[in-house]
């Protein structure tokens, strides 16, 4: 999916950062995709911030996700119904001893290798992003399966935790 959904760049910051968003007024904001497929996945991502999941995936979110906040605002995609993942706070859960990064001069984290994670901060299925890489969408191996197990697509799963956060 094209990176330029039309949202405004101020609402995907806040989406990104873990804010509840919500759509300025009451009308469904849509999209128009540049190349079509004949049926559009589960799960459309930009590349960029924005995760867009049909009804399918939105059910399996609601169902398991209990320890987390997530809020989902209607979409049309062409002229498909989905819905704006927006995964409510950030998952404090980054091990900056046993993860490999570099920092800007400010202290900032610029560029990870060998990201590790802090697994008892982790609910057992979940779906977050974390402070240090506010762009990237992690998932739990158990939510993983339950997506296996119930044939989404759309979704690339890397095991690869090398992750570049500078612009």
């Amino acid at each position: 999916m094209d990176s330029n959904t039309g949202l405004d760049i101020d609402f995907i910051d806040d989406l990104t950062e873990g804010n509840l968003m919500f759509f300025d007024d009451n009308r469904i904001p849509s999209i128009n995709l540049k190349r079509k497929t004949k049926i559009l996945p589960d799960i459309l991502g930009t590349g960029s911030a924005e995760f867009f999941v049909n009804d399918k995936v939105k059910e399996i979110l609601e169902l398991n996700i209990t320890e987390q906040k997530i809020n989902f605002s209607p979409i049309r995609i062409d002229k498909y119904n989905y819905w704006l993942l927006n995964i409510i706070g950030l998952l404090d859960c980054f091990d900056n001893e046993k993860s490999g990064y570099t920092t800007f001069e400010n202290g900032n984290i610029d560029d990870v290798h060998n990201l590790k994670f802090k697994k008892e901060k982790i609910p057992e299925i979940s779906i977050f992003r974390i402070k240090e890489n506010t762009v990237r969408l992690f998932i739990t191996e158990k939510l993983k399966n339950i997506f296996e197990e119930a044939g989404v697509t759309g979704v690339k799963y890397s095991d690869n935790m090398d992750l570049t956060m500078g612009i």
